[in-house]
């Protein structure tokens, strides 16, 4: 409800014409007082409409169901915000796999928006337990193509996974192709 009441005040700020000294003035009657027609909204109703839309994906990466945050994570990976990507980074450690697989996916595609903090991330996270993920992780550097994550890929070659170790040749191929 709180979010509801705050959009339709922002919306009733930002985008209805008018300027704040015809508020102040009493009842327009002085020309010099009236309001002027603004010539834009200084937010835009698309604007507006993908932050709601980014206020209840992040609120969906804590729904209970793993299904719903693994959909949320891969819309928030459509998302060139820097908002997404902070959410998507957090989801590397949820407590599912496909959370966290998709969330690396994810990141392959928006994590140029800061690329040092998504290299830190997925790196740090490269000695996940599942094989799975860490495949992910190693194809969302793959898709990065920063020489800064190729000696952690190096280190997947010899990783007791046969799928990791084909996603660390895939990354570095990648990675050198990239220079």
């Amino acid at each position: 409800m709180k979010t509801v009441l705050f959009i339709t005040a922002l919306v009733m700020i930002l985008v209805l014409p008018g300027n704040s000294s015809a508020v102040k003035h009493g009842n327009g009657a002085n020309p010099e007082m009236r309001p002027t027609p603004a010539s834009e909204p200084i937010i835009s109703s698309a604007a507006l409409a993908d932050l709601h839309r980014l206020e209840i994906l992040q609120q969906k990466l804590n729904d209970p169901d793993p299904f719903v945050r693994v959909e949320a994570v891969q819309a928030l990976g459509e998302i060139q915000k820097e908002q997404s990507l902070l959410s998507v980074c957090n989801c590397l450690t949820d407590e599912n796999i496909y959370v966290r697989a998709y969330a690396a996916e994810a990141l392959g595609k928006i994590g140029r928006i800061d690329l040092s903090l998504t290299l830190l991330r997925l790196i740090s996270a490269l000695d996940d337990p599942s094989p799975y993920v860490r495949a992910m992780m190693v194809a969302a550097l793959g898709e990065l193509q920063d020489e800064r994550a190729a000696e952690p890929i190096r280190k997947l070659l010899h990783d007791e996974d046969e799928s990791v170790r084909t996603m660390a040749e895939w990354a570095l191929n990648q990675i050198e192709e990239s220079q």
